[in-house]
């Protein structure tokens, strides 16, 4: 039975590939996984094409090809923020859930291939590999872990450079370009992101907004009548945020303190969403040298400079909750309409504190530095899941189709599922939200320095824990890091040298 609910699937796919090729109109909006748009000139019709057609953009695997059955295994993370990425059990009406569940049938049926799946803690996801690689065993032939852990396979040598394996297409708008240019080392890469990946969407960190509190506001704040267009205008700034939130303050359990039950204009945790500040702030901790390799490029005045204002908006401000722990405390208090303002991730949108929500949200972009600043930077909690593809696989290029054509899939169908049909349809209340979670997505910037940040010191995290200690002695840790990440990237190069000069 399955079989043949998966070759129905597969004629309903042709059907809307044939579509598509009958039918060059485009979307007038589609953009790739880098925010690069398709059919720019291209004009919205008044019969919108179906989200399958929208996105249609054939890969290029033969028609041919065929693996005759052979099973390919995906190692992937089994936290509950990742599931549902790769791979589901079943069917369950969820359009998202469902989308995962017909793209692996899909592929199957489409390249000859059973694909089973394995799960391990984060915590385990390295060490699983690095045992598979001792004992040249084949247990796994594609892995899926969380990006920031994924160094130490790379340069202990454990993983496939993707540029020599069959059938993947780099150029395709389901990979990250932007991502590519970044981990690539000596011309080789060694993992990638893109479509396939769910999270690299969820994970994008934005900023939510009351609009009961922005209505019973705006007369004190003029800004809050129209903070799409203060987006639009590149307006939307730190400064302008602390300007609108700083003073919202109401006591609302009279003890004439401040405290979890009061109403603020702002609300951030103390954790995670402050690292946003790199990428929307438009600061680099790697560049690269003449000979191609990892150089800190560090503005020290910017970083100091954000360090402040950063310090300013968590604890300088009345209106401000920096709450420690749990992203879900903030989230319920947001809910509960005790804040203006809440930075957290797209996938807040799911949660069912929001899902419950009394009053209308919006969405914008976490703000930028400042006017000067030409773009909106979107930055993406370092979890996100890239894939590789162990030296132990004798067979890598039958995992480079599987992943080419699940990536493929994913971007015609689940990225639409998800950012369309449930983000868009089911959680935005206006078309000016909707549109700004195409800004919000087409903003994802990655920088070499989070890639790798586990091997360089965890510069970044040691901002911010300045941030959230409130610390007025970073010089001397921002000093000593800086050191810490030169000797290691000079170290890095050595091994690189040694290990992939034989390639």
């Amino acid at each position: 039975m399955k079989r043949i609910i998966s070759l129905i699937l597969l004629l309903l796919f042709c059907s809307a590939a044939f579509s598509c090729a009958q039918d060059p109109r485009g979307s007038g909006g589609s953009v790739t996984a880098d925010g690069d748009e398709l059919n720019p000139g291209a004009e919205d019709t008044a019969d919108p094409l179906p989200d399958t057609v929208k996105y249609y953009e054939p890969d290029k695997l033969p028609d041919d090809i065929g693996f005759g059955g052979e099973t390919v295994t995906v190692l992937s993370v089994s936290e509950p923020h990742f599931a549902g990425d790769i791979l589901v059990e079943e069917l369950t009406s969820d359009p998202v859930n469902d989308s995962v569940f017909n793209r692996e049938k899909y592929v199957e049926d489409r390249l000859g291939v059973e694909i089973e799946g394995v799960t391990v803690s984060t915590g385990e996801f390295n060490n699983v590999v690095t045992l598979q690689s001792a004992s040249d065993d084949n247990d796994y032939q594609i892995l899926a872990g969380s990006t920031v852990w994924y160094t130490p396979i790379v340069f202990d040598d454990l993983v496939t450079d993707l540029y020599e394996v069959d059938y993947l297409d780099f150029s395709a708008p389901w990979w990250s370009g932007r991502f590519a240019s970044e981990a690539e080392m000596g011309g080789r890469l060694f993992f990638i992101t893109g479509s396939l990946a769910l999270s690299t969407n969820r994970f994008l960190i934005a900023t939510f907004y009351n609009k009961k509190l922005a209505e019973d506001y705006k007369s004190s704040y003029p800004d809050l009548d129209d903070l799409y267009t203060l987006v639009d205008e590149g307006k939307w700034t730190v400064d302008r945020l602390m300007s609108i939130s700083s003073e919202i303050f109401v006591d609302m359990d009279g003890d004439s303190e401040s405290g979890p039950d009061d109403l603020y204009g702002f609300g951030i945790v103390r954790d995670y969403p402050i690292d946003a500040v790199w990428s929307s702030f438009d600061m680099r901790i790697l560049g690269r040298d003449e000979d191609g390799w990892f150089e800190l490029d560090l503005n020290q005045e910017k970083i100091f400079s954000v360090l402040e204002k950063m310090k300013t908006l968590l604890f300088g401000c009345r209106g401000s909750y920096p709450k420690e722990g749990d992203q879900a405390v903030l989230e319920s208090k947001f809910a509960g309409g005790t804040l203006l303002f809440m930075i957290g991730q797209l996938k807040s949108a799911e949660t069912a504190d929001l899902r419950n929500m009394q009053d209308d949200y919006g969405l914008v972009p976490f703000p930028k530095y400042d006017e000067e600043q030409s773009e909106y930077y979107t930055f993406a909690h370092d979890q996100y899941i890239s894939f590789s593809i162990p030296r132990t696989n004798p067979s890598p290029d039958t995992a480079g189709a599987v992943l080419e054509a699940m990536a493929s899939y994913a971007y015609r169908d689940t990225i639409p599922k998800y950012l369309d049909t449930v983000i868009k349809g089911k959680y935005m209340s206006d078309a000016k939200s909707r549109r700004m979670v195409d800004l919000i997505v087409d903003g994802f910037r990655m920088d070499a320095g989070w890639i790798y940040s586990s091997k360089i010191g965890y510069f970044a995290q040691t901002f911010r824990e300045a941030v959230m200690d409130n610390s007025d002695s970073y010089a001397s840790s921002y000093t000593k890091t800086y050191n810490v990440a030169k000797i290691a990237l000079k170290d890095l190069k050595a091994k690189y040298s040694v290990l992939w000069s034989k390639d």
